[in-house]
């Protein structure tokens, strides 16, 4: 594929990964992806690519169907329906936020422990076990919240 070299000109984007700078991905407004200066090709990144397989098309403010607020909006990949970039981004990607997610009990040797958990020493600490038992709980409620929101992958409108 040929470079795009206006296009590495004038979307020249910056994350921790490319500090120095890389490409933004076509499709950054959804993903906010920074592309390292050695890429090429069709400028989208490995998500979009596998998730899309194409540039999205942004469209101009739209009523979205979903929240009812007039926001520059996303066609969906399915159909011809358009949705805002919030909505979209919830649908596809889900809440990727760790609100409510326990602490646990011993921040110093919170890495001793996730890289030999089974060591007698942590299995009758009461401690450890009631926060398993939280984050249990709180694993299940992500699940739960993430399977009752599976009719949000689909437009809104036509179900596709």
């Amino acid at each position: 594929m040929d470079r795009d070299l206006d296009y590495e000109l004038h979307s020249i984007g910056y994350d921790e990964q490319t500090p120095d700078g890389g490409i933004r991905c076509k499709n950054h407004i959804v993903c906010e992806t920074v592309l390292p200066r050695w890429f090429k090709g069709c400028y989208l990144c490995t998500n979009c690519d596998m998730l899309f397989g194409r540039i999205l098309k942004i469209t101009e403010p739209v009523e979205c169907p979903i929240c009812l607020e007039v926001k520059k909006g996303i066609t969906l990949s399915r159909c011809t329906h358009a949705i805002c970039i919030v909505c979209f981004k919830r649908c596809y990607y889900g809440d990727e936020s760790r609100a409510g997610e326990p602490v646990f009990p011993y921040p110093e040797m919170e890495d001793e422990y996730w890289d030999d958990p089974e060591n007698p020493k942590w299995l009758h600490d009461p401690l450890i076990q009631s926060y398993h038992e939280e984050l249990n709980a709180w694993e299940d409620k992500k699940i739960e919240k993430y399977e009752n929101e599976m009719h949000l992958r689909t437009c809104p409108l036509c179900r596709n």
